[in-house]
């Protein structure tokens, strides 16, 4: 924000002459004998506008902001919470007027300095202060998860997902409030995957090695439907070696590929028609070296319940996985005979898992249906340009 420079010579306060007034009545007009009435600048604004000194449950989209009298102008600004960070603003050109540039937090006592110079050259100053509202717990809006997580290395394929505990309304608002900075950088955006979901990705995949930092400034940001931001978070990742796996379904095979170079390739076996295997780009979700599987929570039945399915990688919400099939080995290669996962043997398993990151391409063709971006980690299943359209934020 723009601070201005300190006076070098003693200033004086606000009660000796009329220098500059924080609309609504932060700082006010002085000057007059003692006991008369002082003619304000400007009709005082009620404090759901403008806060003024000694103000409390302030709401944070309240504009702040500080105006000089004429013939005075301002030299710096500063309004500050507790912890020192201060809210940026803007000095307009002539430095009659300063204006907060961003929201407030919740339930927060802020102070305000303003320093100015009189038309005879006077150094003057003023502070006031005035403390933001609490919102009620069902008031306010909340990460339900965030990916990835501090410290994590992911692939190329990683975006960057945050889910929120209620349905958006002012997504522009929420969106504008969340940051993404890369070393080196690179362009992306953006894009709402649902009401309650925000994703971000490169335009491209990933450079490898590239740092990432996010910052989700969203305590005291509007939401609408009369909910505010409940919370900050902040997380960094960084970006692992490229690598994407190639499933073809018609051929019954994997090839897997290391920064563009096959590396491995084996026999493996998908979904049996009526239970195809989902196809498109994906991205890893995650990965356990067991998992209990049972058809019924998959639409399925009583078909299957295994307790230990082994060298599990997640790739979608509905339930689809690559893991070891030790029962199906005689049909990979050859048939697809699975209930939609990617089935290898255990041994093949074992190496895919021990080489996978969250994050990691898996490329599923030939199948008849393709995954939903939301599915999921299916963010490149969108074309930059359509991936763009999901974003409140037109540019």
């Amino acid at each position: 924000m723009r601070t201005g420079t300190t006076p070098r010579h003693p200033r004086r306060t606000l009660g000796a002459a009329a220098v500059v007034t924080l609309v609504g009545g932060t700082l006010a007009a002085a000057g007059a004998p003692a006991g008369a009435a002082v003619e304000p600048v400007a009709t005082p604004i009620p404090l759901t506008s403008v806060p003024s000194d000694g103000s409390t449950n302030i709401r944070t989209e309240v504009p702040v902001s500080v105006t000089a009298q004429s013939g005075e102008k301002l030299a710096a600004v500063v309004l500050a919470g507790p912890d020192g960070a201060t809210v940026p603003g803007t000095l307009n050109p002539d430095g009659t007027e300063w204006t907060a540039d961003s929201h407030l937090r919740t339930h927060t006592h802020y102070s305000l300095t303003a320093t100015g110079v009189a038309a005879d050259g006077t150094q003057v100053s003023r502070t006031s202060a005035f403390t933001t509202f609490a919102p009620t717990t069902d008031k306010q809006l909340k990460f339900a998860a965030t990916e990835p997580q501090e410290g994590d290395t992911v692939g190329v394929g990683m975006p960057i997902l945050v889910q929120f505990t209620n349905p958006v309304t002012d997504r522009a608002a929420v969106e504008k409030a969340l940051k993404v900075v890369t070393e080196p950088p690179q362009p992306g955006h953006w894009s709402w995957l649902s009401d309650a979901r925000l994703d971000w990705r490169p335009e491209s995949y990933w450079q490898p090695g590239t740092k990432v930092r996010v910052s989700l400034e969203l305590d005291g940001v509007p939401a609408g439907d009369g909910k505010y931001g409940g919370g900050d978070t902040t997380f960094g990742f960084t970006v692992g070696r490229k690598q994407l796996s190639l499933v073809d379904l018609s051929k019954h095979r994997m090839t897997v590929y290391q920064n563009d170079k096959q590396v491995n390739s084996f026999p493996v076996t998908g979904g049996k028609p009526g239970a195809d295997t989902w196809g498109g780009t994906m991205a890893v979700i995650d990965k356990a070296a067991s998992v209990h599987m049972q058809s019924r929570t998959v639409g399925f039945g009583n078909e299957y319940d295994i307790p230990d399915v082994r060298y599990a990688i997640h790739l979608t919400y509905s339930g689809t996985y690559i893991h070891a099939a030790p029962w199906s080995v005689g049909s990979q290669g050859y048939a697809n005979v699975s209930h939609g996962c990617v089935g290898l043997s255990m041994d093949r398993a074992a190496w895919l898992f021990q080489n996978t990151l969250p994050g990691d391409l898996v490329q599923v063709v030939n199948s008849p249906k393709n995954v939903a971006p939301g599915n999921g980690y299916g963010d490149w299943q969108e074309s930059w340009n359509q991936w763009l359209g999901g974003s409140a934020v037109k540019s």
